[in-house]
């Protein structure tokens, strides 16, 4: 029998006369009470008062024996007795001296006040009786609480030798039900570094699933040093998908959500005063994860993005909507797919830095601030880099500056790399970067040498793609986190499901969504940039549109990209804007200053006259007719609309965009085949500059129709029509 049971007995337990107490022998003897009570008419019948005092004390006596046999506290009987003896006291009185209304009103208040004592005991007692249930309770939680503190007590000592750990009382059960968070208070020369490498070990103590773990929390900056936070998940939460929230704008001041962790929190990094480092073996889903946290940043409303891509797979999802579909602008504001364009990157980034330095001094005196504040008028610029080791070594000397020397102006850095090892990562990386992300390896001592100080976390997390380990030495989580990163391909739900469906047309949807917030390059920055800024897309395209020798043709791209990249100049070549260009004297030659832009135009109303104004707003009064009807517009009529809208001929690259918005979702190349029949049909009129205008009739019987079937009597056959 514990300490805690020998606390109270069982007559202490029955001393509060609760409901439970009311029993057939005690309402026997409250019957009994009231019978004495009611002899007050017994005069009447000639009783002698010796037979109501003898009934009355035998009644007494009976109920406190009763009182006595439960086991009722000794103050109890007294009362029971007292009251009960008052009564018959005052009727032996009353008989013996004859009964007056005196005396019957008195022994009425008698009777009332033993009567109002018994039924206070009864309610007293069931408040008691709450009170007894509830010191029940913690002292059962109570033991319970002591046991798991001596369980935790126990398995620190026997996994990790450490001798005196207590268990906080308060255990934080997780709201997403995966698994709860205990604190330790460790021997006071102990700190978390004591624990670092016993996950695997308390993970199987624990009898947790593949999936689930433990890991490691030193705490905030008031934590006391020997007191440690950890993070017990019980359940697989790193198996199925899960889906890419929604595309809300945010800014860049924010952590940058890119999974979940356990407990159902948002696992992020804050891009904006820090870089990451992301490792992970070929197929862990390293460029998964960079489409992940592309997305986080393009997001932002005050963040420029510029990737060094040689794969050109991290950025192809982010601009193909722009220069496939013609839908937006192209998300990602730079994406370097080739060594030179890097360099070319890594030099423009080099001369920001600079300009930022002196030109926005002033800012930072004014405003009281060591580093530059971002927002969509002075946007942050956070540079990817895809498979480190992919780039030449002069890049890796421009990134390793860029990381020295763009802090203060927001010009951050994040890496990927196969390995952790100097032959990925270089030194300048490994030692500047804060945020660290890890991907399954093959092997342990990868993920050692990315959370050198923290130890590897535990390989069995990694049972699924999208599984990650994330901390920020600056910002936090500040020990290795396990967290799921969110899914942005379709092919990571079940085909037909709603997260499927989504997930198939999700960067398309980002173009339309977030073209319109994200920001333009500040003028200083723009301007110390010059032509490598401003003609990028001159130059991107044939990499990213073109065939290996960068020749360029109509029929990879959508028609406005085209008519777009067909109206720029041909931009100043590589070696001009990398100073390997000579003179016929050995001299070298300087790239001009200024220069054809080859901007992405974006439209605003500012650009508009009244009459285009006028067209744009009967243009979207037919969209949204489109859209709202009861019996939705045809394809055909649709676009005929549209092209009477313009109010002069278009091609169809001006068109396409509205027949997108109105819910067109037809690739680009049936659109022109759409318009080349209306053409066909004498709906449409062509020109020779190849736009087209609305016919004056809505049909010419038999002029330029397209044969059907029912022109040949013998059916369709092989032959083509003459």
């Amino acid at each position: 029998m514990s300490n805690a049971e020998l606390l109270v007995t069982p007559a202490e337990k029955r001393w509060d006369f609760s409901r439970d107490a009311v029993t057939h022998g005690r309402l026997v003897a409250w019957g009994s009470e009231l019978g004495v009570a009611t002899a007050l008419v017994a005069p009447l019948a000639d009783i002698p008062w010796e037979a109501g005092a003898g009934a009355g004390v035998i009644c007494t006596g009976a109920a406190v024996l009763y009182e006595h046999a439960r086991g009722s506290w000794r103050r109890v009987m007294v009362a029971r007795a007292s009251a009960w003896l008052a009564t018959t006291g005052w009727l032996s009185y009353t008989l013996a001296e004859g009964p007056t209304l005196l005396k019957m009103a008195f022994g009425g208040a008698i009777w009332a006040t033993g009567a109002a004592v018994n039924i206070g005991m009864d309610k007293w007692g069931e408040e008691t009786r709450a009170a007894e249930k509830e010191l029940d309770r913690r002292l059962e939680q109570g033991s319970e609480i002591k046991a798991a503190q001596d369980g935790w007590a126990k398995l620190l000592y026997d996994i990790c030798g450490i001798e005196g750990a207590v268990a906080d009382p308060v255990i934080d059960r997780w709201i997403s039900g995966a698994g709860y968070t205990v604190k330790i208070t460790l021997p006071a020369h102990m700190n978390i570094d004591a624990l670092r490498g016993y996950e695997a070990p308390l993970a199987g103590a624990l009898h947790l699933p593949k999936g689930g773990g433990v890991s490691f929390n030193a705490g905030g900056p008031n934590t006391p040093r020997n007191v440690v936070f950890i993070a017990v998940t019980e359940k697989n939460m790193m198996s199925g998908a899960i889906p890419y929230p929604k595309l809300t704008p945010t800014t860049i001041n924010k952590p940058v959500g890119f999974g979940v962790v356990g407990n159902g929190a948002e696992a992020g990094l804050n891009l904006k005063d820090e870089g990451f480092i992301a490792i992970g073996a070929q197929g862990s889903g390293k460029t998964a994860l960079m489409k992940t946290l592309g997305l986080g940043l393009v997001r932002c409303v005050d963040a420029i993005v510029i990737d060094l891509d040689t794969s050109a797979k991290m950025s192809a999802v982010f601009v193909n909507p722009y220069l496939r579909h013609g839908i937006g602008r192209p998300l990602i504001d730079w994406p370097a797919t080739t060594e030179d364009e890097c360099r070319v990157a890594i030099q423009a980034a080099k001369n920001a830095i600079a300009a930022r330095k002196t030109e926005y001094a002033d800012l930072l005196e004014d405003e009281d601030v060591d580093n530059l504040p971002a927002r969509p008028d002075i946007p942050a610029i956070h540079i990817r880099v895809d498979e480190t080791k992919s780039m030449p070594d002069d890049v890796l000397a421009g990134i390793d500056f860029i990381i020295e020397e763009g802090r203060s102006v927001n010009v951050r850095v994040s890496n990927t790399g196969l390995r952790a090892t100097r032959e990925y990562i270089t030194g300048t990386m490994d030692e500047l970067t804060p945020g660290r992300i890890g991907l399954r390896t093959n092997n342990s001592s990868e993920l050692q040498m990315l959370f050198p100080d923290t130890g590897a976390p535990d390989m069995a997390i990694f049972t699924d793609p999208g599984t990650v380990t994330y901390m920020s030495t600056t910002k936090g989580p500040f020990q290795p986190t396990p967290a799921k990163a969110y899914a942005t391909m379709a092919e990571a739900f079940p085909e037909g499901s709603d997260d499927y469906k989504r997930m198939q047309t999700l960067f398309m949807d980002a173009a339309r969504e977030l073209s319109d917030i994200r920001p333009d390059m500040d003028p200083v920055t723009a301007k110390a940039m010059g032509l490598a800024w401003s003609q990028r897309w001159a130059r991107i395209i044939p990499n990213l549109r073109g065939d290996a020798h960068g020749n360029v043709t109509a029929d990879r791209m959508h028609e406005s990209v085209w008519e777009l990249y067909q109206s720029w100049e041909k931009p100043v070549p590589y070696d001009l804007l990398l100073g390997r260009a000579a003179d016929d004297d050995g001299h070298t030659l300087s790239a001009p200053a200024n220069g054809a832009a080859a901007e992405i135009p974006r439209l605003s109303e500012t650009m508009l006259t009244d009459d285009e104004l006028d067209r744009l707003a009967a243009q979207e009064a037919a969209i949204e007719l489109a859209k709202t009807s009861a019996k939705p517009k045809t394809d055909d009529d649709l676009a005929i609309e549209l092209f009477t809208s313009m109010g002069r001929p278009a091609k169809p690259s001006e068109i396409y965009p509205l027949m997108v918005k109105a819910g067109y979702e037809k690739s680009e190349r049936t659109f022109r085949d759409l318009t080349a029949k209306l053409g066909l049909q004498d709906k449409l009129v062509r020109r020779h500059d190849g736009t087209y205008a609305a016919a004056e009739c809505d049909e010419v019987p038999n002029g330029g129709r397209v044969p059907g079937s029912e022109d040949d009597p013998d059916g369709r056959g092989d032959a083509p029509h003459e």
